[in-house]
């Protein structure tokens, strides 16, 4: 079952059974800049967002050379990120558990599929 954690400017799509997630980011068009270049609203809720996840035991996945996985977009624009589930429910997900899952994440945060 596929959880969703809404933070002020991004949101989380979990699923503690498989420990597989994505993290839709807002558009950088959409930030706003309130103390004149000290911090913006989305690294604000970055920080925020990420301190919390870290706490429920998520994080964002990373490739080989330690960039952020990117997924895809969302139907409006939006990039998503993947997470990743320190403590799955189940340690090894069968592949047929892990493709539903898969699925179920990508129609949830509605990424844009080719």
């Amino acid at each position: 079952m596929i959880e969703t954690v809404a933070y002020a400017s991004h949101t989380a799509h979990i699923d503690p059974m498989t420990g597989e997630g994505l993290l839709v980011l807002p558009r950088v068009a959409d930030d706003i800049d309130p103390l004149g270049g000290v911090v913006t609203l989305h690294a604000a809720d970055w920080d925020h967002a990420i301190g919390d996840l870290g706490q429920r035991g998520w994080q964002p996945s990373e490739d080989d050379g330690g960039d952020l996985v990117h997924v895809g977009t969302t139907v409006d624009g939006r990039p998503v990120i993947g997470l990743y589930g320190r403590e799955p429910v189940t340690s090894l997900p069968s592949v047929d558990q892990a493709a539903e899952s898969w699925r179920e994440l990508l129609t949830v945060a509605e990424v844009v599929t080719e």
